[in-house]
C-alpha cells in the first residue's frame, strides 16, 4: 500500500470507522485507491506545473513542480476524504 492509501485509510479509521467497518477487503481496496490517487496526483501535477521553458533554471524547475506535486496532493487527498468511500 502506498502512502496515500495509508493516509485515507488512517482517515477513515479515525473519522468515519462505520464506512471503514463495511469494507469486505480494506486491505486490497485501499491498495487500489491509493493507487488511483497517486495517478490522479500526477495527472493533476502535470497540469499545474505545465510545459518546461527553455530559460528556465534547474532550481526553478525544481521548485515550480514541487509546488505543483503538493498543490495536486492537497487537491486530490482533500476529495478523496471529503467524499464517502466507494470501490477506486
Amino acid at each position: 500500500m502506498n502512502s496515500y492509501g495509508a493516509r485515507i485509510r488512517d482517515h477513515y479509521a479515525q473519522h468515519r470507522a462505520t464506512e471503514l467497518a463495511a469494507i469486505a477487503d480494506p486491505e486490497r481496496f485501499f491498495e487500489e485507491l491509493g493507487e488511483q490517487i497517486a495517478q490522479e496526483v500526477s495527472t493533476l501535477a502535470d497540469e499545474i506545473a505545465g510545459p518546461t521553458k527553455p530559460e528556465e533554471g534547474y532550481m526553478d524547475r525544481v521548485g515550480r513542480m514541487t509546488e505543483a506535486r503538493m498543490s495536486a496532493e492537497s487537491e486530490i487527498l482533500r476529495e478523496h476524504m471529503s467524499r464517502g468511500l466507494s470501490q477506486p
